[in-house]
């Protein structure tokens, strides 16, 4: 667990016993808010660091989902029931499937097979205990300060970043991609529903938003928020439209549309270091690039 300036504190989930893969955030104020919750298989490593961190059940006033993929809101029915005076706070297309689980989980064991037992499931949160963020959103913190919801669609239409407008903090989800291990930032984009276009607006939006400081879902803060945008945009966009372009020539041949991507933007700058290729592959989120990627050709292509 490491502070961070202002007032945020960062709690490593340790998923799959491994640091440094996925990141909490903790608002300090009156109203404490836990952005992102992690799996259902570290709720104890979350559970014990806000203990540490000096909160009982009835201190934590909210928990902010960014989506509704379980790496990332598998643990809050369990922590929903462990801090029973918190809200839980979810774009309006992931509320559903807090209070039914079900398809979502089975979902989840789909894409990630036989590693989905690290992710876990999600223990259903009851419907009054959940409310649904419109774009624009305001979610107190205390007097002076506030957590603004900015939808941000493209990783999944059920993203959404939040925004420290007192101390400029922008929680971006997995919208500006992954950074791990003192790796280069690189794009996730899982199954099923990534959409460039949507992705690339969502961009020039938490852009313009001007934030000092962004944190990324997988791991952390990053160094430097303008160029973080840059980069984001330049390689969801070599990858889209690398995608595009192989299965134009070869439809259905997903291996074809991996090398292109892989030389369209090369994910060398991502496995930079040991622990950044020990965090990338641990989960297959790289090889996950291109199923999620075959699912948004083929959605335009029956659109088309």
């Amino acid at each position: 667990m490491d502070a961070h300036p202002g007032d945020i504190l960062q709690i490593d989930t340790l998923l799959a016993g491994i640091p440094g893969m996925t990141s909490v955030q903790l608002v300090r104020g009156e109203s404490p808010a836990l952005i992102d919750c992690g799996a259902q298989t570290t709720v104890d490593v979350v559970r014990r660091e806000l203990a540490h961190a000096g909160l009982g059940p009835d201190d934590l006033a909210w928990l902010v989902l960014t989506h509704i993929h379980l790496d990332h809101c598998g643990a809050v029915g369990d922590l929903s029931a462990a801090f029973p005076s918190a809200t839980v706070v979810v774009h309006p297309r992931g509320a559903r499937h807090l209070v039914e689980p079900d398809r979502l989980v089975q979902a989840t064991a789909d894409v990630f097979g036989r590693l989905a037992p690290v992710v876990g499931g999600l223990a259903a949160v009851d419907a009054d205990r959940i409310v649904v963020a419109e774009d624009g959103h305001i979610i107190p913190i205390g007097p002076d300060r506030s957590l603004r919801v900015v939808w941000a669609p493209g990783h999944a239409r059920h993203h959404m970043a939040l925004l420290d407008e007192r101390d400029g903090i922008l929680f971006a989800g997995d919208a500006v991609g992954l950074q791990l291990g003192g790796g280069d930032l690189y794009p996730s984009i899982p199954p099923p529903e990534y959409d460039l276009g949507a992705a690339l607006t969502s961009l020039d939006v938490l852009e313009a938003l001007a934030p000092e400081r962004v944190y990324v879902s997988h791991s952390g803060p990053v160094a430097d928020a303008g160029e973080a945008f840059d980069q984001a945009r330049r390689s969801q966009t070599a990858l889209g439209e690398a995608a595009r372009a192989s299965w134009a020539v070869a439809p259905g041949d997903d291996q074809a549309l991996g090398r292109a991507i892989e030389a369209a933007w090369p994910s060398a700058g991502a496995l930079s270091t040991p622990e950044s290729i020990a965090r990338w592959t641990a989960l297959n989120w790289l090889d996950n690039n291109v199923p999620g990627l075959v699912a948004m050709v083929q959605r335009e292509a029956g659109a088309a």
